[in-house]
């Protein structure tokens, strides 16, 4: 059975790049945690992180307000 792909300015579409994103980071921060990062590295890692935490939760947030609203 084919899938249909979801526009690409969809909720689902952000979404799942969003999921995506956040495999990468897991992936850089397991890498990183090997013993192949410098301090500073470490650092700049450690924002993007924590930007893209406050990212998912505005875009959750959104996408949980948009499914309150179609009840």
């Amino acid at each position: 059975m084919a899938h249909a792909r979801p526009h690409p300015d969809s909720r689902v579409e952000c979404l799942t790049r969003l999921a995506y994103e956040l495999l990468d980071a897991h992936e850089d921060t397991a890498r990183l945690a090997a013993g192949s990062a410098l301090d500073l590295e470490w650092a700049l890692h450690l924002d993007y992180l924590r930007d893209l935490q406050r990212v998912a939760r505005e875009q959750l947030a959104r996408a949980t307000d948009d499914c309150e609203a179609r009840r």
